[in-house]
């Protein structure tokens, strides 16, 4: 393995990690490098400030130099020394230090008598593979020309580039259940390509929905060059990884002794891997497909619900009839699902979910968020920085004044769109980094397109508004939720998981100051909420005025091993933090009283 894809790897999972940690269990305090005889350790620190985090448990502390300091939540950390005053300091390497704190949240545990909530060895098998797949991707592409964070990619190649993932998640590429070989084929970052496997299953127990004019047979039948044995046998397609799994599986087992589904194999067009592994892309074709899979992904093994699968035709229903549109914001819709019902269980694992695939022509300069706000490789530029330095060139002016325009053209394309359907219809979105795309061709955004149908929130206070609109949402199960559960929700996949990674990558890059970022980002949330009347405005009041916001702790919801999706109403752990918005104004008011 390449020594360079081995340090970026371990760098890449400190910051993921460490980040995670300090601002789940609010660890961590602000000192100067000089304290305590820091200065005379014969390691020289590159900045005035570290940050000490003390283990108790342990009887140790971390002291970590602090490359750069973010207001919106996520620091950039360099040389870690573990010590205290009675045995000094030395350097401590990145994967050694996030074994001691993941041990510090299992002695806690045990500490707090929650021994049972402890998953210690998961938490630690999960770190360490995502390490070893990051160490992966990097090798493979590193040893190729590719330029990674070219904004001008086409939509494949930006879902394919996201080589360190989620930017606040501890195991931010964990793929529990995939084999070592199997990456090749199937992880989205190492390009592989594949067919998929097909069952030939009878019509007895398929079934189908689409809310288009062409059927669901019709649409499988322009992906393979399966003939049709008869009108009673379907060719049901598969992820090869779950036609694996499911071949072992007693009930499949039962149904093709019984005759009821036939083994056919691979054959048909090829795929590839989205960013989200389990959906997948053919640039010719007009559909993308939705699997599950029997992989953990992040913190859940990848599933479609039986719920699911009728939610996104529903919604798509609602959307059409209440004529909600934006000239700067798209639906990749799900209008069709398939799957078959066997007796005993309540989901198959057949569950497969048909998208609309925009991108046919290639989508070149459509990117996720979160591959436009990825860290950059060494000696490289973000996307994002790539963006602003060609603009400011072309327009001939300052990088801060191209990073202002650009984000307020972002803001008001992506954030404030998703605030007024909320407000118009009550419906929240998942709106995080994976699940949002922006078409960056032009370097400023021209579109926001929002995917996946398992990430609608319908609020309980417009339900009587929306079952006129669509009668169907009486019968619909799980979607929706309490409003003060999607302020919650909102507020972190739309804010802190979208917005202010957006936010941090422009502070991080020294393309503009944070804080002055959150101005304008506030400004435009007052201006959307003066055109408000209903849960937008709501909102936005709640966002700006709590001093705290609610905060998906990723980190304790792998430690406790929660699998979101499987818990009641998909709720993950959450913690509260301090809310930048009233940290802003604090100071604002403090500077106010100095002049």
């Amino acid at each position: 393995m390449q020594h360079s894809a081995k340090r970026i790897a371990e760098n890449a999972s400190l910051q993921a990690f460490l980040n995670s940690y300090i601002k789940e269990t609010l660890s961590g305090e602000l000192l100067p490098v000089s304290i305590n005889g820091q200065s005379r350790h014969k390691t020289k620190l590159q900045t005035e400030q570290m940050l000490e985090i003390n283990l108790p448990h342990q009887h140790t502390s971390l002291r970590i130099e602090m490359l750069y300091r973010s207001f919106v939540g996520r620091h950039s950390f360099g040389i870690i020394l573990k010590g205290n005053r009675e045995t000094g300091w030395h350097q401590e390497e990145p994967l050694s230090v996030l074994i001691l704190l993941i041990q510090e949240l299992h002695l806690q545990a045990l500490h707090n008598g929650n021994a049972k909530r402890s998953c210690f060895d998961e938490c630690l098998v999960r770190m360490l593979e995502s390490y070893h797949s990051m160490c992966t991707y990097l090798e493979e592409r590193l040893a190729t020309d590719e330029a990674i964070h070219d904004p001008r990619q086409t939509f494949i190649d930006a879902e394919q580039s996201l080589l360190f993932g989620h930017w606040l998640h501890p195991t931010p590429k964990s793929r529990q259940g995939m084999a070592y070989w199997q990456h090749a084929a199937y992880a989205p970052e190492l390009k592989g390509q594949f067919q998929l496997y097909y069952f030939y299953v009878h019509h007895t127990i398929l079934q189908h929905e689409s809310m288009l004019d062409k059927s669901v047979w019709d649409i499988v039948y322009e992906e393979t060059d399966l003939q049709m044995i008869d009108e009673k046998w379907f060719p049901f397609p598969m992820h090869p990884l779950q036609a694996q799994f499911l071949l072992e599986q007693p009930h499949i087992r039962k149904a093709m002794e019984t005759g009821l589904i036939q083994d056919k194999g691979p054959c048909g067009k090829w795929y590839t891997a989205t960013s989200s592994l389990r959906t997948v892309f053919n640039e010719e074709s007009n559909w993308m497909f939705k699997f599950s899979i029997p992989v953990k992904v992040t913190n859940s093994l990848r599933v479609n619900k039986r719920h699911e699968l009728r939610a996104g035709l529903i919604v798509g229903k609602v959307l059409q009839r209440a004529r909600w549109k934006s000239k700067t914001c798209q639906f990749i819709d799900d209008p069709a699902y398939l799957t078959v019902r066997l007796p005993g269980v309540k989901e198959s694992g057949f569950e497969t979910i048909v998208r609309s695939n925009p991108f046919q022509n290639g989508g070149r300069g459509v990117t996720t968020i979160a591959a436009l706000v990825q860290d950059p490789l060494p000696g490289s530029d973000s996307k994002v920085a790539t963006i602003i330095k060609e603009l400011a060139q072309q327009e001939r002016s300052s990088l801060r004044m191209i990073s202002e325009k650009w984000f307020r053209t972002y803001v008001e394309s992506a954030i404030v769109p998703l605030i007024s359907l909320y407000d118009e219809l009550g419906i929240a979105l998942e709106a995080h980094q994976q699940n949002s795309l922006l078409d960056v061709q032009n370097g400023y955004p021209t579109m926001y397109y929002y995917r996946d149908n398992q990430g609608y929130y319908l609020a309980e206070s417009y339900r009587q508004k929306l079952t006129a609109l669509v009668p169907e949402l009486q019968k619909t199960e799980g979607l929706f939720y309490d409003d003060d559960v999607i302020q919650n929700r909102f507020t972190y996949y739309l804010m802190m998981n979208q917005a202010f990674a957006v936010i941090h990558r422009f502070g991080a890059d020294g393309l503009m100051c944070e804080k002055q970022l959150l101005k304008v980002l506030k400004e435009a949330l007052k201006h959307c909420s003066r055109k408000c009347s209903g849960a937008g405005r709501l909102f936005i009041n709640d966002l700006l005025v709590k001093t705290e916001l609610a905060f998906k702790a990723n980190l304790l919801t792998r430690f406790h091993d929660v699998d979101e999706l499987a818990e009641e109403l998909e709720q993950a752990v959450y913690v509260k933090v301090q809310n930048p918005f009233q940290a802003m104004t604090s100071l604002e008011v403090q500077h106010a009283k100095t002049i």
